[in-house]
């Protein structure tokens, strides 16, 4: 019989505890998943500027009704603070000075992937529809779209559709907002 190493799962407390003692000094390259705390894949230039023409598009049109928030963690479960590339979130006087957003403060979370596509589906995206956030888009850069995910059920969205550069997005909470996915990409 062949044993296996047991693997520690940490709390989100737990993992704040670390940094605050400063385990992760000068470093802000790993987020928690799963009660592992992974290190996050170094960006391209395509992702940061997706990224970067995401939040021109957004923030500006999104005053004092959303908060645009880039690359901050959002508490999702006890176990897991995964840092998207964009969360839109629900206003708040005090931009969450008094704690990070958790799931249910969540209009929408964009993950934009390069490298990374297979496991931000399979993993980011199942823990997302685990913590019933409403709204998932997936930027899938390596195949030019954007995949977008609704209606958590169960752990898994109902609804996925997958729009290229020849398509418009509106975030559902914000139907009347529309944006190119040609402008997302570039």
């Amino acid at each position: 019989m062949t044993a296996l190493p047991k693997r520690k799962i940490f709390t989100v407390n737990e993992y704040h505890k670390m940094i605050d003692a400063g385990v992760f000094v000068g470093n802000s390259d790993y987020e928690l998943i799963e009660g592992e705390i992974v290190k996050k894949m170094t960006q391209g230039d395509l992702h940061i500027a997706c990224i970067n023409r995401l939040n021109m598009f957004f923030a500006p049109r999104l005053a004092e009704q959303a908060i645009v928030s880039i690359q901050n963690a959002v508490v999702i479960s006890d176990i897991s603070e995964p840092e998207p590339d964009v969360a839109l979130l629900k206003f708040r006087e005090d931009f969450y000075a008094s704690g990070k957003a958790r799931a249910e403060d969540v209009l929408l979370l964009i993950e934009v992937s390069d490298s990374t596509v297979k496991y931000d589906r399979d993993v980011k995206v199942r823990l997302y529809a685990e913590a019933e956030v409403a709204e998932v888009w997936l930027i899938n850069l390596p195949r030019q779209l954007v995949e977008v995910y609704t209606q958590a059920e169960n752990g898994k969205y109902k609804i996925v559709g997958k729009f290229n550069k020849t398509q418009t997005l509106s975030p559902k909470f914000l139907p009347d907002l529309k944006i190119k996915v040609a402008d997302i990409l570039g």
